[in-house]
């Protein structure tokens, strides 16, 4: 039954029995660098099962290289693989609900390397998830300033907004993400779910422009 999961694990890289280890090594980052895996991939069942699959089996691998005496080339990564392992191991634990393990990972990565876009984003996401929306507004902050094109921080600053209930704010992040990435339908969705919420409340709809918004957001 064992080997069978080794064999399994291998194949997930194309890799055949007997394999170096620096060679599974390459195989793993290889794959978990891909394009897909550079954005939030949390609302993405598809891209959250490949993330899975090919995380999980590496660690299936270095239990197994451990037992025959070779973790000593699983664990003595250089600072920017091990930072990488340390993040993946957090999105892995997110991918599983387990936001108590997601997070002390993600902070560990954080001590690494605390301007990384990506990262802050999920940092963010985590405690928007605990419902500490003033701490996680900081983290989207810090992702936008770095990376003022990045949609996905802007549309987790807007449902980060939105779940505070400052429903104008939310629009502008929104549309701001809409803007930088128009092929990302569930950005129309919130917008339209948040403009509805606010008729309902209300019974008005603001109609300031997306640049006016902007602008305003920005001199707060």
């Amino acid at each position: 039954m064992e080997r069978e999961l080794i064999l399994k694990a291998l194949s997930i890289f194309n890799l055949r029995e007997g394999v170096k280890v620096e060679e599974v090594r390459h195989a793993y980052f290889e794959k978990i660098d891909q394009k897909q895996f550079k954005r939030i991939i949390l609302s993405d069942q598809h891209l959250e099962k490949e993330f899975f699959k090919y995380h999980e089996s590496y660690l299936i691998l270095i239990k197994h290289y451990s037992k025959i005496g070779n973790e000593k080339y699983f664990t003595n990564y250089s600072s920017d693989l091990t930072f990488k392992f340390i993040f993946n191991q957090g999105i892995y634990f997110l991918i599983k609900r387990e936001y108590l393990k997601a997070g002390e990972k993600l902070d560990d990565a954080f001590k690494m390397n605390n301007r990384n876009v990506l990262l802050l984003i999920y940092l963010g996401f985590l405690l928007m998830k605990r419902k500490n929306y003033y701490a996680a507004e900081k983290y989207f902050l810090n992702a936008i300033k770095i990376d003022k094109d990045n949609d996905d921080a802007y549309f987790y600053l807007g449902e980060n907004y939105y779940r505070a209930g400052k429903l104008e704010k939310a629009i502008t992040m929104f549309e701001i993400s809409k803007n930088l990435n128009p092929l990302k339908t569930a950005t129309a969705f919130k917008i339209k779910e948040i403009e509805e919420r606010i008729n309902e409340e209300t019974g008005y709809v603001p109609k300031t422009s997306f640049i006016s918004k902007l602008t305003s957001f920005f001199k707060k």
